[in-house]
């Protein structure tokens, strides 16, 4: 009885969340407007080109969404997804947000094959546990550091932006090490990964990765886009909201010829030199092949953005599966609607209870 009135509440909840997140950022792209964010004049064969697409499935939709992600990549698109919707209505249709769970990084290495970074402590619920998911103690779990010299902390879930990510080396001493350790109760301590030197001359403070996004079509992965992830100005983060620089691959590895900012600037080289043209991202069907492997893990969510580094020899390294979701901006200032050629029946599966 209690499970069937938990169901009925959660239920009963979910039109209103849905309102919410729409509504939020739709009030986002209102505060852009209203800060001077740029915006490309759309005429009006294109504004009404835009609404009809969208009344097919009933939604009365801002054409300023396709104005701004339009503006620095010259890209004009009918579908082009609405921000609000991405969030508040599309991804809850395409993924199970019950099994939102498994985007816990200390579940990651249970769940896919990948090579992906040696863990070498994680805590969860105040358990403090080494790579292998056994109970430690804290002081075998800094000399565990120690021993690996250098190590990257984060929050297990919960990190958008980079958020809470610390960096640490024994020349630094335990004490911040302890600290940290004891002020969260979900964090993974990683070995720093060493990359390919094609992604480490970009800028070799950070590592730099590709964003992979793919979806299932008729229960097989495809591939929607890739972008490259580049930090900035010494920092030891590739996110896009601490700065990084982003730049798109066309399906065959290549780096377009130019970026598109969060700032909507349009930039062709990094600003330490490295240049995006015609530049080829080694291994990258290597990359895209794991991905698709890894998403039959988890057929549960039908969109899943990856986080792959290289490794010197040119092994995929999986750093993070972004679920439910990844960040929409990313893709649609640079390289068009996120769905492309898939767009009608991803819309047609969440408005009209189509097949996908």
């Amino acid at each position: 009885m209690a499970n069937k009135i938990l169901s009925f509440t959660k239920k009963m909840n979910l039109p209103f969340v849905k309102f919410v997140v729409t509504k939020g950022w739709y009030l986002r792209l209102v505060n852009k407007k209203n800060k001077n964010a740029k915006f490309r004049r759309l005429s009006k064969e294109e504004k009404l080109e835009i609404k009809q697409y969208w009344r097919s499935y009933g939604k009365n939709i801002s054409t300023d969404w396709c104005a701004y992600f339009s503006y620095g990549s010259g890209i004009v698109d009918k579908k082009f997804v609405p921000e609000s919707l991405y969030y508040g209505e599309i991804l809850r249709g395409l993924n199970d947000y019950g099994m939102g769970a498994l985007h816990h990084k200390n579940v990651a290495d249970q769940i896919f094959s990948s090579k992906q970074p040696k863990t070498i402590l994680r805590k969860d619920e105040n358990v403090l546990m080494n790579g292998n998911y056994e109970p430690i103690s804290l002081e075998k779990g800094l000399k565990l550091c120690e021993e690996q010299g250098s190590v990257i902390i984060k929050p297990s879930t919960g990190t958008y932006g980079g958020s809470g990510i610390d960096f640490w080396s024994k020349e630094e001493g335990e004490r911040k090490l302890r600290e940290v350790i004891g002020s969260l109760d979900k964090i993974i301590i990683q070995e720093v990964v060493k990359s390919h030197p094609f992604l480490e001359s970009i800028h070799p403070e950070s590592l730099n990765t590709l964003r992979v996004v793919t979806l299932l079509v008729d229960g097989k992965p495809v591939h929607l886009s890739t972008i490259l992830r580049m930090g900035r100005n010494n920092k030891k983060v590739d996110n896009y909201s601490a700065g990084g620089i982003i730049c798109p691959i066309n399906k065959e590895g290549r780096l377009f010829e130019t970026a598109v900012q969060s700032d909507q600037s349009v930039i062709t080289k990094h600003p330490d030199g490295f240049v995006f043209k015609g530049k080829k991202v080694p291994f990258f069907n290597e990359i895209i092949n794991d991905a698709y492997r890894q998403h039959y893990r988890v057929p549960y969510f039908k969109m899943i953005s990856w986080d792959f580094s290289l490794s010197p020899e040119g092994v995929p390294i999986l750093i993070e599966a972004n679920i439910p979701s990844g960040q929409l901006d990313l893709h649609q200032l640079n390289i068009g609607s996120i769905f492309g050629e898939y767009t009608d029946r991803v819309l047609d599966f969440v408005y009209k209870d189509k097949k996908l």
